[in-house]
């Protein structure tokens, strides 16, 4: 398992940069946001709840309290703002730019632990944090601004990243006693209660139809199902340090189905930012693991 775990994580990581693409052609195809959201997170519900059942894995056997599984679940509500403020980023503004923006999490959840923990950030974080922002400049294409981008789309991708962070920090501190799998499963049932109340409106006027819920399936599978059940599985097998360096495809994933897919272009200056990024993620985490040795 030690030997294709890296394989199956990277795949995984692969896996979360379809789905901004996704959203954009379902959107060409006349779907509406919240059905779309609506459906997304109802798959997940439902096809993680069938692996639940098949796997026998109850929630009254694993040494948790319902005090412990309502954090959890009230904890997924972060991911359906996550979705909320991204898809609708993805109107206004390149796939390329709403990725980069989401990355941003990377060094909010940094800063986000550092003030639940009350301690600062390491020298090398802190390095790590400037070299994310530089990249973020370069790879949105803000220095030299080479396209109009709205400043709401922006605003909309970060604070995005701001529920990530929470994201991150939330399921790292709540819910340990529980399998990865029922976790991750109570997560999605958060996030999917947000979305019913939250875009509850145009799902009482937005028509559902085939295409809808098609999309919403594939959604689910690519940005729930595929990748969580991968990490769950198969992070435990990773070396220290190695499953942040593997999440970090996401960015370039993002960024190739979008030209793949969308035709959308990244100039010279954008790919030196997002290799910035990259360095960014890995540079502590290799650091970390030669230290550790």
């Amino acid at each position: 398992m030690k030997k294709i775990a890296p394989i199956f994580v990277g795949l995984g990581a692969i896996s979360f940069g379809v789905p901004a693409s996704l959203f954009k052609i379902a959107r060409r195809e006349g779907v509406a946001n919240g059905p779309l959201l609506f459906w997304s997170f109802l798959s997940a519900v439902v096809i993680l709840g069938v692996i639940q059942l098949v796997r026998h894995a109850r929630l009254k056997g694993q040494a948790t309290s319902w005090k412990q599984i309502g954090l959890v679940i009230a904890a997924g509500t972060a991911s359906g703002f996550t979705n909320t403020f991204y898809i609708q980023a993805l109107k206004l503004i390149p796939v390329a730019v709403a990725a980069v923006m989401l990355m941003q999490a990377v060094w909010l959840s940094t800063l986000l632990g550092a003030v639940i923990h009350h301690r600062r950030p390491s020298r090398l974080q802190t390095v790590s944090i400037v070299l994310v922002l530089l990249g973020t400049i370069l790879a949105a294409g803000l220095f030299p601004i080479t396209q109009a981008l709205s400043p709401w789309g922006l605003l909309l991708s970060f604070l995005a990243a701001c529920s990530y962070a929470c994201t991150m920090q939330f399921t790292a501190s709540l819910g340990n006693n529980l399998d990865p799998l029922s976790k991750t499963w109570l997560l999605c049932l958060g996030a999917f209660i947000l979305i019913a109340i939250l875009w509850s409106p145009q799902l009482i006027t937005a028509p559902t139809t085939p295409a809808t819920v098609g999309w919403g399936v594939l959604i689910a599978l690519f940005s729930m199902v595929f990748p969580l059940v991968m990490y769950s599985l198969f992070m435990p097998y990773l070396e220290l340090g190695i499953g942040p360096i593997l999440s970090s495809l996401e960015l370039p994933a993002s960024i190739v189905v979008a030209f793949v897919l969308l035709g959308e272009t990244v100039d010279w200056v954008q790919m030196v930012g997002v290799v910035v990024i990259i360095t960014a993620v890995i540079l502590p985490n290799v650091l970390n693991r030669r230290r550790i040795r």
